[in-house]
């Protein structure tokens, strides 16, 4: 009964209940599996990462033929920037459940993470030939995303299929993605529009709030970051590295980006991540007893320097420490203000690409969160409106440490666009720059298949083929 209760409290994300109910079970019973399996679970969730490994590694000695605690262990040895080891997790747990997709998808996923992709194919492969599993809508979906099919060898029957054994709303979401993907490539424009549509409206029936109910939150960031708020002199400030934000809409090029900067030699990345709004925020919050983003009234010096030791501990969790820490995470534009406060040699570059090529690219691709401006493009623009807003914000406020860098123009005259980006940043361009696509660095994107290919201008153009779907989309209003 306790450990039930306790799952749930974690499937609530009432993190600390569940944890609290898990120890509690540890206290009774110190090798229980399935609660050491529970705390390991918390600690990745909240990227506590060594601990993470210690505790799923214990769960692994308890739950010995148990396949989810050995591919959490395997994100958990990713954290802790150890691939091999979590690459040899992922085959052993393939060995012991060879009949399964389950282990081969993870392998797959792995994989193609780390730019295997002609592994990652194969093992999809191998996993879509076990047979029609819940996870098979998945495996589906990667394999179209590949792209290694034709008019007379495709996924199409299968995905078909697999709709017509399931009622699963997620799962026939993921699917019609897949077709949808399957026939743009196979240039069946219509087809391929009525699948990204279906798939749109069944993802937009698991959101639960609409994107102008943000509105006022961004207008109270605003009113809590005056201009004069950045006109201290910051003087004083001595710092060994500088911290790199890529900001701006999602599918706007940040991954691109960041594998460029990633293989400059001055350079690393610490991916698309969110130690701003998950830590140091709840920290000033709870320091000043005030709700973000009223706590910035009452920051003092000492609690910045506290907050900007939570973010600086976690540039050095990074697997390589570089005079410039890149941080993709686009949905940072919304902390601009903070992290300025912070750290006030931060330099940020607000990613930009033309609107409808942006819009219809967040439409086109099946995003796991269920956000309301991911499957809807009137949501969409709702959602663009706000992020232009508050980013003319912060250019009046500190407009000096903003770059803002057009996609188009990166790919279309790649070496004097980064070149320009370079001299803002403060250090040299290197031409080895365009070469990050023979990188095995861990992507987890969207992106982590095309950022494999050298620098191109194949995506530019690829929303005119659905000009009029997109127009009309636009235009409508969503409907439940």
């Amino acid at each position: 009964m306790l450990l039930e209760k306790a799952n749930q409290l974690l499937a609530d994300n009432r993190l600390k209940e569940a944890e609290f109910h898990f120890k509690t079970l540890l206290k009774t019973d110190p090798n229980n599996g399935n609660a050491l399996f529970g705390l390991g679970r918390i600690a990745l969730r909240l990227e506590r990462f060594d601990a993470a490994v210690y505790l799923l590694q214990r769960a692994c000695e308890h739950l010995p033929n148990m396949l989810e605690p050995l591919h959490a262990l395997a994100d958990a040895f990713n954290g802790v920037n150890s691939p091999a080891d979590a690459l040899t997790v992922l085959e052993y747990a393939k060995s012991i459940a060879s009949n399964h997709p389950e282990p081969h998808y993870y392998l797959a996923q792995h994989y193609l993470t780390y730019g295997e992709l002609d592994k990652a194919h194969t093992t999809f492969a191998q996993a879509l030939s076990i047979g029609l599993y819940p996870v098979t809508a998945y495996i589906l979906y990667e394999l179209v995303q590949l792209g290694r099919f034709d008019e007379q060898h495709n996924y199409i029957s299968n995905l078909h299929h697999l709709l017509t054994q399931t009622n699963n709303l997620r799962l026939k979401m993921v699917c019609y993605y897949a077709l949808a993907k399957s026939y743009d490539k196979l240039n069946d424009l219509e087809q391929a529009a009525n699948y990204y549509i279906l798939a749109n409206k069944l993802q937009f029936q698991l959101t639960d709030f609409k994107t102008a109910q943000l509105a006022e939150f961004y207008e109270h960031i605003k009113q809590h970051h005056p201009i004069e708020l950045f006109q201290s002199d910051h003087s004083n400030f001595t710092a060994t590295l500088t911290p790199v934000f890529i900001i701006g809409m999602p599918r706007s090029g940040s991954t691109l980006l960041e594998q460029i900067l990633a293989t400059h030699s001055e350079f690393a990345t610490i991916g698309e991540d969110s130690t701003i709004s998950r830590d140091v925020v709840p920290f000033i919050e709870h320091k000043t007893k005030l709700p973000y983003p009223e706590c910035l009234s009452a920051l003092t010096p000492s609690v910045i320097m506290q907050a900007r030791e939570i973010y600086t501990q976690r540039l050095k969790q990074a697997k390589s420490i570089r005079a410039f820490m890149v941080n993709k995470l686009p949905a940072n534009y919304q902390s601009l203000g903070l992290i300025k406060l912070l750290y006030p040699n931060a330099k940020f570059i607000d990613m930009q690409r033309g609107f409808d090529a942006t819009a219809w690219s967040v439409f086109s691709n099946y995003f796991g969160e269920n956000e309301p401006y991911f499957c809807s493009l009137p949501e969409f623009k709702t959602y663009y409106s706000l992020y232009q807003n508050l980013m003319q914000h912060w250019h009046m406020a500190f407009s000096d440490s903003i770059f803002t860098l057009q996609y188009e123009q990166l790919v279309n005259q790649p070496k004097e666009t980064l070149q320009h980006v370079f001299n803002f940043l403060g250090c040299e361009y290197e031409a080895g720059c365009l070469d990050f696509y023979k990188s095995k660095q861990p992507v987890s994107t969207l992106s982590k298949g095309a950022v494999r290919e050298p620098i191109n201008t194949k995506a530019t153009e690829q929303y005119k083929r659905f000009e009029a779907t997109l127009r009309n989309l636009l235009n409508a209003s969503q409907t439940n």
